[in-house]
């Protein structure tokens, strides 16, 4: 069932006995999971009729005994089941015994005064076991897998018109890119732009700057940009701020070390005379990372590439040996690449 059509219902009060929310888009769970609450009940019903059970830690005996009773002073019961792992392949976190016999008996025969959903955050269910096919056939399997890159960015730049705000498109094109196009992201950084853009209902470039912290990745990506730059106070700023934030040298040098071993191998194909494409296939790497290589090389020449390399892992062997202070092995990089 598609995740957009079975909300509406959900909103206009039409609830099916047994749900199932299979997927891994963290966003999706929770609006799903509010929208239940909210349009199930009234809220000072909720204390009494809302069960949630957490089934990597309770037996499922539990929830299905609360959704057997009938509601008190209400007129329904919501039992919420989370984490039911049974229904996949992966082998058990813990030793609970979950009774699928009561379940299938359930899953047959609902209580019509019990909502029963159950959230799995998983790819997928294991088709072999026989209450997975049961609760394909008899229950109401609402898929809440994460979006493509295309339909994110559709479904934000959607959500910041909804909200009555404006975002140009090279404003937008940086947000995607400082969020990676990850809808959970993407919504909770857009509550900080929405109160930074109150007053104009503008949303600008310098406030996604401001506001949307960058990630380790796009981090090493400017500081590989002022490598290739020569620019070494930024690339040792931006470093030290990554210590600060409790990242390990050793791990920034190693991400280093793969993003110049990317630039080298876009050279040498790009002289062999590759085109982008056929670049990212060999390579088996998203197109835009090619894009960003590109870009970044455009006016290097292999030699410069080769010593940079060599000279981070020169760094990554000093760091591992303890010859001196790990912590320090980049900047020193640095300063001597930078002289050259």
């Amino acid at each position: 069932m598609s995740y957009a059509t079975e909300l509406v219902k959900i909103r206009k009060g039409q609830f099916s006995p047994v749900y199932l929310f299979l997927g891994t888009e963290s966003f999706f769970i929770q609006e799903a999971r509010e929208a239940l609450l909210r349009h199930s009940m009234d809220e000072g019903d909720q204390e009494l009729n809302v069960g949630v059970y957490n089934l990597e830690e309770v037996p499922l005996d539990r929830a299905l005994e609360d959704a057997e009773s009938l509601p008190f002073f209400g007129e329904r019961r919501l039992v919420i089941a989370e984490n039911p792992q049974f229904l996949t392949g992966e082998k058990p976190k813990n030793n609970l015994e979950h009774d699928i016999g009561w379940l299938e008996a359930y899953v047959n025969q609902p209580a019509d005064t019990t909502i029963l959903t159950f959230f799995a955050p998983y790819e997928k269910l294991d088709n072999r076991k026989k209450i997975s096919k049961l609760l394909q056939k008899k229950a109401t399997i609402v898929d809440v897998s994460p979006l493509g890159a295309t339909e994110t960015r559709q479904y934000l730049s959607r959500y910041v018109k909804e909200e009555g705000f404006d975002m140009d498109r090279n404003t937008a094109q940086f947000f995607f890119e400082r969020t990676e196009e990850n809808l959970s992201k993407g919504i909770h950084e857009l509550q900080k732009l929405f109160l930074a853009a109150m007053d104009t209902k503008k949303i600008t470039k310098k406030m996604v700057e401001d506001l949307v912290p960058r990630n380790l990745e796009q981090n090493i990506f400017e500081i590989v940009t002022d490598v290739l730059n020569k620019n070494t106070q930024q690339a040792i700023q931006t470093y030290r701020d990554l210590i600060l934030q409790k990242e390990e040298p050793i791990k920034i040098n190693a991400i280093l070390l793969g993003q110049f071993r990317l630039l080298l191998q876009v050279k040498l194909l790009a002289k062999k005379g590759y085109q982008q494409p056929d670049m990212a296939k060999v390579l088996k790497i998203h197109p835009y990372r090619i894009k960003l290589a590109n870009q970044q090389i455009r006016n290097l020449s292999e030699e410069v590439l080769m010593r940079a390399y060599l000279g981070l892992v020169e760094a990554e062997k000093n760091m591992k040996t303890g010859n001196s202070l790990k912590e320090i092995q980049f900047e020193l990089f640095m300063l001597q690449y930078a002289g050259t």
